[in-house]
């Protein structure tokens, strides 16, 4: 009898020992991802050995068949990490406080060596609490004369996992401070590039479990900020541009009880500022300069010159005749071509007459800048009037010859004479008209 109450301390602690292993909340363990049979493989015998070994322990586990069920609903094909809106939704759906994940890195092979990793997560909230890797081989577990030693990796398995589960917290506390878990589903900047003083408009939308926020907010990488407000199911902001050209970076920062240390903060996009046009002129080739205009007669190539190139929204063309009608109008999206041939014809194809013509381009950067550059064309299609006199006196001939084609100088003239036989008699060649000979 004088050794009963020195037992029943010992039963008592031990009792108080026990209980106190027990884990609050209800335990949802995913398949072990098996990275030694593959990227999407999964080891169920083991994941079942831990499974009661967890029971064991005092763990309350959601059965296997629920938590397949919903992996298999939620279309979760690789176990080795789950998302933190999955996470929550096994917190609503199936009742699980805690949600364990593990990997298999190393399973027989060459060293007949085991390796677990093991993450423990905190349901309602999305946050990891523990986390633990553990690995064996049978060259670790060798004893005096051979006694005890692994005979395989199965013998392996009840180290790895006593090493696992033995830092395992008893709890877990859950935290009346912490930031629920928020997303951006969508988020839009219109106008992504902008001129000074243009309006900007931000619109997000959310993906909260929980809470809502309760102040947001974007803050701009310049400095500055602009609160939120609230439309239906979105977020939306509106600020005016800055003058300054440059790239303006835009975060958005959310929080929970304003002051409380409860925050996330998201970097969302940037914007641009872009006050100037873009520069450029157009360069005429395959015509003949006459002062500041170019002569052609049968196509023209327009080449644009930018002097600091810069991606455009859109362009456009635009051949005037005399009277300011558009033969030509022409429209196009994104940057411009880097040669225009014009032939002398209409939008539709149709030839035109003889003519003075103006070329108009016109070309809008993507804050919606716009220049334009013009030249004026002469299109001459007939050609040059040639005019020839013959004047005899005495034994000697004297020939005048003139021609030409209004405003158009000639850039070339080419006279041969030739008896009855066809023999030649003189050739005389030049610029200028009129000539005597």
């Amino acid at each position: 009898m004088n050794g009963w109450p020195g037992k029943a301390i010992r039963v008592v602690s031990l009792f108080l020992l026990l209980t106190g292993t027990a884990l609050a909340g209800r335990m949802a363990l995913l398949p072990l991802a098996d990275l030694s049979q593959g990227a999407n493989s999964v080891n169920m015998p083991l994941t079942m050995v831990l499974f009661h070994e967890l029971e064991k322990r005092g763990f309350e586990m959601i059965s296997e068949d629920k938590v397949l069920s919903f992996m298999a609903r939620h279309r979760i094909r690789w176990t080795g990490y789950l998302d933190g809106f999955n996470v929550l939704e096994m917190n609503r759906k199936i009742g699980a406080d805690l949600v364990l994940l593990g990997t298999i890195t190393q399973w027989g092979g060459a060293g007949d060596s085991v390796g677990v990793v093991l993450y423990l997560v905190k349901a309602d909230g999305g946050r990891l609490v523990w986390s633990k890797a553990s690995a064996y081989s049978r060259q670790d577990v060798r004893h005096l004369l051979g006694l005890g030693d692994a005979k395989s990796i199965d013998d392996l398995v009840p180290r790895v996992l006593d090493d696992l589960l033995a830092t395992l917290p008893n709890g877990v506390r859950r935290f009346a401070s912490a930031v629920p878990l928020c997303d951006v589903e969508g988020a839009l900047i219109a106008p992504r590039y902008a001129k000074g003083g243009d309006e900007v408009t931000c619109s997000v939308k959310l993906r909260c479990m929980g809470e809502d926020p309760t102040v947001a907010y974007l803050k701009f990488g310049s400095g500055g900020s602009v609160p939120m407000e609230r439309v239906g199911s979105r977020y939306v902001a509106r600020w005016k541009a800055p003058m300054e050209d440059g790239r303006y970076p835009v975060s958005l920062v959310l929080e929970w009880n304003h002051g409380s240390g409860r925050r996330r903060e998201f970097f969302l996009s940037s914007y641009w500022v872009d006050s100037h046009p873009p520069r450029f002129a157009l360069e005429l080739k395959k015509g003949i300069p006459l002062g500041d205009k170019v002569v052609f007669r049968h196509h023209i190539v327009m080449l644009p010159r930018f002097s600091d190139p810069e991606p455009l929204s859109r362009w456009s063309i635009q051949i005037l005749d005399e009277k300011g009608n558009a033969v030509v109008d022409e429209h196009g999206e994104g940057n411009l071509p880097r040669v225009l041939v014009w032939r002398g014809q209409t939008s539709g194809g149709s030839r035109l007459r003889e003519g003075d013509f103006t070329v108009v381009l016109k070309v809008w950067d993507r804050a919606g800048n716009m220049a334009s550059s013009s030249r004026e064309v002469l299109l001459r299609r007939t050609p040059p009037r040639v005019a020839m006199e013959a004047l005899r006196e005495g034994d000697k001939v004297e020939i005048k010859v003139d021609g030409g084609n209004g405003d158009i100088p000639l850039s070339y003239w080419r006279l041969v004479v030739r008896d009855k036989q066809g023999e030649l008699l003189k050739e005389v060649e030049g610029e200028r008209l009129p000539a005597s000979l």
